[in-house]
């Protein structure tokens, strides 16, 4: 897996292809920030979790960063709170 951007990384998981960028990667179905799964693909499209502080989950300056990236590709409906991703069983 060739390194890229952050930005190609984003695009490379949106488009189901596998791409690294540093502490942002993707195996085309899941987009990690670090190792935590910060967005993914599911039958009912792509899913967003919002780590950053206003998603109510802050975790590091990175990792909004990388959230914020995929949350300007999506629609706000793809955008889900942590805590009620958790509450549904859909991350840990």
């Amino acid at each position: 897996m060739a390194i890229s951007t952050n930005e190609q990384v984003v695009n490379s998981f949106l488009y189901g292809r596998s791409a690294r960028a540093g502490t942002l990667t993707t195996n085309g179905t899941t987009l990690y920030s670090y190792h935590l799964k910060i967005a993914e693909w599911t039958t009912n499209g792509v899913i967003v979790y919002d780590y950053t502080r206003t998603g109510g989950d802050f975790r590091s300056m990175t990792t909004s960063q990388h959230v914020g990236l995929i949350k300007r590709l999506v629609c706000p409906s793809s955008i889900m709170l942590p805590e009620a991703a958790r509450h549904a069983g859909l991350i840990a």
